[in-house]
């Protein structure tokens, strides 16, 4: 196996919930993804999922337990620090990018993230030439429009640009939270194949959360399910080639002890 990227150790988080009492969103999770591995990470609403990512992309700290990354403990480490070297779409695509920045700003932003800032612009002929290269990989005639306001994009495009911007600079890490949830199918369609496309071809180790089952079990090698803020499946090699929906609602439905057939948005 190859050495982890990602190690999660006895993680929880909890948050106050009104009257004095707390609820436990993350409960002593532990994970390790190692270089190269594309983890779907499914569950209910209020399993934890989003929660953990926020925990591993530095948005939270965790109560109790170590976040380490490449080897590095990054239990602590600001939001900001590990955006050098933590890619991340939202499902929103409007928190991305800045919608009234253009194309090549918004692209030049995002290759700079980490870096040391400095007053030269930010645009530089080298840069928009390869800003024409790399939008032209995603066919939406967006190579064309680099000093367009991402603003004036659709919901797809933009969150296209996202996920470019998100890997532009090979992050170990690359955390996409239901990037494709607030997309219509069409569109969602063709930003999971770009999804598919660049975590391929950049080798990226990733951590991707969805509602979608099938989806869950078609993309990347392996997945794993939360409930009530724990890992309570992990799925991966010949169990989870053969695993259908059918099965992963019947998975669903023993952990919880309830039917799903309510829960609209797992079934999606």
């Amino acid at each position: 196996m190859n050495s982890p990227v990602l190690s999660i150790k006895k993680v929880s988080k909890s948050f106050p919930v009104g009257g004095g009492s707390t609820k436990i969103a993350v409960d002593r999770v532990s994970l390790t993804v190692p270089q190269g591995q594309f983890v779907t990470v499914i569950g209910s609403n209020g399993a934890g999922k989003s929660t953990l990512l926020n925990l591993v992309a530095g948005r939270y700290i965790p109560d109790t337990g170590t976040i380490s990354l490449n080897g590095t403990d990054i239990t602590n480490l600001s939001e900001h620090r590990r955006a050098a070297f933590i890619g991340r779409v939202f499902q929103d695509p409007l928190q991305g990018t800045a919608a009234s920045m253009t194309i090549e700003e918004n692209l030049s932003m995002a290759e700079s993230r980490g870096l040391r800032r400095t007053l030269r612009r930010g645009v530089t002929k080298e840069r928009r030439a390869r800003f024409r290269e790399l939008l032209a990989v995603l066919g939406l005639g967006l190579e064309d429009r680099l000093r367009s306001e991402v603003g004036l994009l659709s919901g797809g495009q933009r969150q296209s640009l996202s996920l470019l911007m998100a890997t532009m600079t090979k992050p170990s890490l690359l955390l996409l939270d239901e990037h494709t949830a607030a997309l219509d199918p069409k569109t969602a369609q063709q930003v999971v194949a770009l999804t598919e496309r660049i975590v391929r071809e950049y080798g990226l180790t990733t951590l991707m959360v969805t509602h979608n089952l099938e989806q869950a079990l078609r993309l990347g090698d392996r997945t794993i399910m939360m409930h009530e803020g724990k890992i309570v499946l992990d799925l991966s090699g010949q169990v989870r080639q053969t695993m259908t929906v059918a099965d992963l609602l019947a998975e669903f439905t023993r952990v919880r002890g309830e039917s799903l057939v309510d829960d609209r948005l797992l079934l999606a």
